[in-house]
């Protein structure tokens, strides 16, 4: 895993004041591909993670903190959030699934 995004991680969930349930973070290839991951997934990289949420106040709380400790890559899933540091990636973008 990134020491950036650990630290960008930590920085955020001590914002937020809650725990931060981590559902996927580095995937190998092979797991990558069980779960739908795309071909050039930032998990590949150790440069992404998936953080449970389970009601609209966490996804509030953990969306703002990843804003405040820098994350510009964030999609919202109705389940998780996922934030990447992925520079080979379009930055600055916010998508719901």
């Amino acid at each position: 895993m990134s020491p950036v995004l650990m630290n960008m991680m930590n920085e955020a969930r001590a914002d937020a004041g809650i725990p931060f349930t981590v559902n996927s973070a580095y995937r190998c290839t092979e797991h990558n591909a069980d779960v739908g991951g795309r071909p050039a997934s930032a998990h590949l990289f150790g440069l992404a993670m998936d953080i449970a949420c389970g009601n609209n106040h966490d996804r509030f709380l953990i969306a703002r903190a990843l804003f405040k400790a820098g994350f510009t890559r964030i999609i919202i899933y109705k389940t998780f959030i996922h934030a990447d540091i992925d520079g080979t990636k379009p930055p600055e973008i916010l998508c719901l699934y």
